[in-house]
């Protein structure tokens, strides 16, 4: 598995360290660590660096930035080399969104690894703009780190039975998971809300039995989706229970997160409602900008 880094120096970097110490990877795991100078362009594409005069003053202040950025990833590659990866580092210039999505694509990389906000990002934002855009752009697997677990004992996992969270499954068990990690799968039922608004008759008793077979009827279809899941991951040794929840999808999975306090929910980039054009389905996006805990967002790498 090829992984990115991607690091800038704020508290989130430390997380990001710690989330891949805590997965426990294997050694064959290539790890490259990366940060960004940042050019911001201006109007006309104007950039800081194009306006300084050219010679020993411009290329002095661009050795110090990247002396500076190349300092900062030191202590956290000693630490990754310590846990026996194979590491590498990079420094770019440039939009730091554009350069980690470019390197994501061109080594094909399984998973990009990034803070949920970085040193520039308001408290407020639940999510900084460069995880956001690399969330929605990434051609690989997003991991939005948000805190930093010494261990990795509960994933959350949210499947709604479609090919991506089968992707999900897949990835998962190919990361691996630590052994001890507890997984806890869940899926979303809604139909029933849609059913509602449509019902065919005005009496009331008759709808409340249509609605009870319904719920009956889907939530039997859900555990079985959920025990053919549940029976991937304890093959593999892993603990693991069902959860069914209603309502809507991203409302109900981070609610039900709260409850459970996972250090991860992983969940595919899109469900059974994903449109092919769409490049992030509208739960991934409202479960990683408003859940409090990190995120694993699975997509299939692009060819």
């Amino acid at each position: 598995m090829k992984i990115i880094l991607a690091l800038d120096g704020s508290g989130y970097s430390e997380m990001n360290v710690k989330m891949l110490k805590a997965l426990r990877l294997p050694s064959t795991t290539e790890v490259i660590v990366m940060t960004v100078v940042p050019e911001i362009t201006f109007l006309g594409g104007i950039t800081l660096d194009s306006m300084m005069a050219k010679g020993s003053n411009r290329d002095k202040t661009r050795k110090e930035q990247e002396n500076k950025a190349s300092t900062m990833l030191r202590e956290p590659v000693g630490t990754l080399r310590e846990n026996g990866l194979k590491v590498e580092t990079q420094v770019c210039r440039g939009k730091p969104e554009e350069q980690i999505i470019k390197k994501a694509s061109d080594i094909k990389a399984d998973l990009v690894v990034i803070g949920a906000k970085g040193i520039t990002n308001s408290p407020r934002f639940p999510l900084g703009s460069v995880a956001h855009k690399v969330m929605k752009y990434a051609p690989c697997s997003v991991m939005l780190v948000k805190e930093g677990p010494r261990n990795l004992r509960r994933v959350f996992f949210a499947t709604d039975g479609s090919k991506h969270s089968d992707k999900v499954t897949r990835f998962l068990l190919e990361l691996p998971l630590p052994k001890q990690s507890q997984v806890t799968i869940a899926t979303v039922l809604e139909s029933h809300l849609a059913a509602l608004m449509k019902m065919p008759t005005l009496d009331l008793e008759t709808n409340r039995q249509i609605l009870a077979e319904l719920q009956a009827t889907e939530e039997n279809v859900a555990r079985d989706l959920m025990n053919k899941t549940r029976k991937d991951f304890e093959e593999k040794g892993y603990k693991s229970s069902l959860w069914v929840l209603r309502g809507g999808p991203a409302e109900s999975i981070i609610s039900a997160a709260n409850e459970l306090n996972p250090e991860l929910i992983a969940l595919g980039a899109k469900g059974l409602t994903g449109i092919e054009a769409f490049l992030l389905g509208s739960v991934a996006q409202r479960v990683a900008r408003f859940s409090r805990y990190s995120v694993l967002i699975v997509r299939p790498p692009k060819k």
